[in-house]
């Protein structure tokens, strides 16, 4: 595993970005990832977000579009981002300390 981690830390950014459409998760190896391979780590793994560090709004966005429960990895997530995690999957309000009103509405509209 070693090996592995060594190899993605030395590679060119599109060798990074052929690894995290792998594997979302292989992003933890990479150091000062590019947005476009934090963009392509949470998009086959939404949940990867908590390996980025300071994500962008566009980043969080795509994590939750991937899988809403990756909210829970987020701290004070914006009205757009909760949103999107409700969209996703309805559960993910379990993880949101904070709801928005709008959020809030759109699963009582849901049920």
């Amino acid at each position: 595993m070693r090996k592995f981690i060594n190899i993605i830390l030395e590679q060119s950014e599109e060798q990074q970005l052929a690894a995290v459409q792998q594997h979302g998760n292989a992003i933890r190896h990479i150091k000062n990832s590019s947005k476009r391979v934090q963009l392509a780590a949470v998009k086959q793994f939404g949940y990867s977000i908590e390996f980025i560090n300071n994500p962008s709004e566009d980043i969080k966005l795509a994590a939750v579009q991937q899988s809403g429960d990756a909210i829970v990895r987020l701290e004070n997530p914006s009205e757009k981002v909760q949103l999107a995690a409700v969209q996703q999957n309805v559960e993910a309000i379990n993880y949101i300390k904070k709801p928005y009103q709008s959020v809030l509405n759109y699963i009582r509209n849901k049920k």
